[in-house]
């Protein structure tokens, strides 16, 4: 709709909002409500639910004053903060509710029309009533508007016709009721429904002049006036009506009118405008949700007419409301659509008490409020949800979390960011704090590589050996230097099969000219950071050149902290069938613990046997070994299934001679020129894979 067409405040929020509140349970409930409570208890269940509403009204316009609402109302609120998926579990409830509700307008109207006219069949009665209001809604949402001022006026003189009745006995209402029919909270959820449609105004932003002002303006009015209006029938029934009489006739605004038919037209036109303001935002819901591709057939949802109107969604709509009609009796559904309602209340709280919390600089809305106006409006919902019915509440969020999970399967892109993000920064900011706040201790070890990448293909070869060493919440940071070209998106396409699988897997991309130089800055740099990574990984070529330039990276790593581990993949075997892993545990060799922490991650991961396995130059000394590595295993607390190979001969000899699909081996204590020849010269002899590892002095098995 051109924004110079669109509603006013008046038409398009505050009148449809406030029927919506003045309606049925002002006529049929509210004497019953005061007769069972009495008048103070009466008033305290109308403040308390009306603290609910106001709370979630006043959250409503202060997101309102931060964001440019689209169409939807709600559904567009709760989108733009939590994202389309939560704002799909959310609005596709709060869609069928809307038009389901319209059927029990309408029922509950030609339930009000047959006390009257008995002999007019009630189908007939139904569909007519629907007929109409659903052709007034697909002609034009302003129009349909227009004829609510008709039924506005109808209530205001059922109204003046109460408050200028005449009491039918002498009034014996108690301060505080005796709840004789229903407890105190029993009462305040029949009670609640009637303050429920604070979003009917905020449904229709799409077709409102100014949504933002409109909204704020208009529903907060009428939660105002409909508290007044509440209080002050509360007042008149307690002194004009006696309690049995206010208990036993939910009929007695009839008997206390000066003009009954006023009322009667009051109480019908209420129910007529709650169906006509649902039929007309009902599509309006649908509609914002087939624009972001959430529902079925979007594209033949979404569509428009020049003037703006949702026709393909209104006639679904009315389809749809039509059909519920055939049910007959709907009482059944009617605590869960109220739950549902209800559900998005608090969730309109939800999102302004996080962006609260998360204390990002976005928020700023123009129209500030305390922390706990939201807060009083969550808690207020969640308790009204409970006592209304706490096994509808299971099946409700049930609902959600299956449409919530549903939609992000669907990756659906959403056009502006939420808050989700930085729910999760707060989290891990606040838990950043008190973690660095406390002495590192070996116990708290977990696999966090870092993998120095020159080129994304080469990561392809050891993404299964990363994914072996990480499973399930270890980190492996992929750090590549770029030196003329941009890899990003190859590297997410490298990293997929990692994040596929909820895996820690970060890029770290560093521009720089040469790939040796950068990567001890880099590297240096990394060590610093929150969660840092504790193990530096290399893979060894078979290429002579890459081996060479290997071994002059080796010697600049001399000054880190973390722990190395240098993987040769065989050629011919890679891994062979990843069932059999040989640790092999020199005595007292400063490297065991990275190697036996290496050897627990993989095998759990490959459901591998792990054989700990030492070469002893003197046979006598064999027992010993043995003897000391069954130690081991029970103070490490290896699993049970771990073996034990002690050899007596020459270290290279034996381990040349033992076939299996993964060796781990302590680096040697040579220098480094040495030591890196002692490696090379292993994966020479062996016939597969190899793991050399060196300790940083951050792990500790025993721990």
């Amino acid at each position: 709709m051109n924004k110079n067409q669109g509603l006013k405040t008046l038409e398009g929020v505050y009148v449809p909002t406030l029927l919506t509140v003045l309606g049925v349970v002002m006529y049929l409930r509210l004497g019953w409500v005061v007769g069972n409570s009495g008048l103070i208890g009466a008033l305290a269940i109308i403040f308390i639910a009306h603290v609910i509403t106001i709370s979630t009204a006043l959250s409503m316009s202060s997101i309102l004053t931060n964001i440019k609402v689209g169409s939807g109302g709600a559904y567009s609120i709760v989108s733009q903060s939590l994202g389309l998926e939560m704002g799909g579990a959310i609005g596709i409830p709060l869609y069928f509710c809307q038009a389901i509700s319209v059927a029990f307008y309408i029922t509950g109207f030609t339930e009000l029309w047959q006390t009257f006219f008995p002999h007019h069949p009630v189908l007939i009665v139904a569909f007519i009533t629907w007929f109409i209001l659903a052709s007034l809604s697909i002609l034009s949402a302003k129009l349909a508007f227009k004829v609510q001022y008709i039924i506005l006026a109808a209530v205001i003189a059922s109204i003046v016709s109460f408050v200028f009745g005449s009491p039918v006995g002498e009034s014996n209402i108690q301060l505080i009721g005796s709840f004789e029919s229903a407890s105190f909270w029993q009462t305040f959820a029949i009670f609640f429904p009637a303050v429920t449609g604070i979003l009917t105004g905020a449904t229709m932003s799409g077709e409102l002049e100014n949504p933002r002002k409109s909204i704020i303006k208009g529903t907060i009015a009428a939660v105002c006036t409909g508290f007044i209006a509440y209080s002050a029938f509360a007042f008149l029934f307690s002194q004009k009506v006696p309690t049995q009489t206010l208990l036993e006739n939910s009929l007695v605004i009839l008997d206390i009118s000066f003009a009954k038919i006023f009322v009667i037209a009051g109480i019908m036109g209420a129910v007529l405008s709650s169906a006509l303001s649902t039929l007309v935002s009902a599509p309006r819901t649908l509609s914002a949700l087939a624009e972001n591709r959430s529902v079925p057939i979007y594209t033949f949802l979404s569509k428009k007419t020049t003037k703006g109107e949702p026709r393909n969604a209104i006639i679904l709509s009315s389809l749809l409301s039509a059909s519920v009609l055939l049910l007959g009796n709907l009482d059944s559904l009617a605590n869960i659509l109220t739950l549902f309602f209800l559900t998005t209340y608090a969730m309109i709280n939800l999102v302004i008490l996080l962006e609260k919390i998360t204390g990002v600089v976005s928020f700023r809305p123009s129209l500030s409020i305390s922390t706990i106006v939201p807060i009083v409006g969550l808690l207020g919902c969640l308790f009204s949800m409970i006592l209304i019915n706490k096994y509808f509440v299971i099946v409700t969020f049930a609902v959600i979390f299956a449409i919530y999970f549903t939609l992000q399967k669907k990756n659906i892109y959403s056009p502006w960011g939420d808050i989700r993000g930085g729910i999760f920064y707060s989290i891990a900011e606040w838990a950043g704090q008190k973690a660095m706040a406390m002495p590192y201790h070996p116990k708290l070890w977990k696999p966090s590589i870092v993998i120095p990448v020159e080129k994304p293909e080469d990561f392809k070869r050891v993404t299964f050996f990363v994914k072996s060493f990480i499973s399930p919440s270890g980190r492996a940071y992929y750090l590549t230097i770029n030196q003329n070209t941009d890899n990003t998106e190859v590297i997410k396409e490298v990293l997929s099969p990692l994040k596929e699988q909820k895996l820690f897997a970060q890029e770290v991309i560093v521009n720089g000219s040469d790939f040796d130089s950068a990567l001890s800055t880099v590297l240096q740099s990394l060590s610093s950071t929150f969660l840092p990574p504790n193990s530096i990984f290399f893979t060894i070529s078979n290429d002579s050149e890459k081996q060479k330039k290997f071994q002059k990276i080796l010697q600049n790593m001399a000054f880190s902290k973390m722990g190395l581990m240098c993987l040769h993949i065989h050629p011919k075997y890679v891994f062979g069938q990843n069932r059999n892993i040989h640790l092999w545990l020199r005595d007292k060799s400063p490297n065991n613990n990275l190697a036996v922490l290496s050897a627990l991650q993989i095998s759990k991961n490959w459901n591998a046997n792990v054989t700990l396995c030492r070469v002893v130059s003197n046979k006598s000394s064999v027992k010993k070994a043995e003897k000391e590595l069954h130690n081991f295993i029970e103070d490490a607390r290896l699993p049970v299934s771990t073996k034990i190979l002690v050899v007596h001969g020459k270290f290279e000899e034996t381990l040349s001679s033992i076939s299996t699909d993964l060796n781990i081996l302590g680096m040697s204590s040579f220098d480094d020129e040495m030591k890196f020849k002692h490696m090379i010269k292993i994966i020479n002899l062996v016939e597969n894979s190899v793991l050399f590892v060196a300790d940083s002095g951050l792990e500790n098995a025993l721990a």
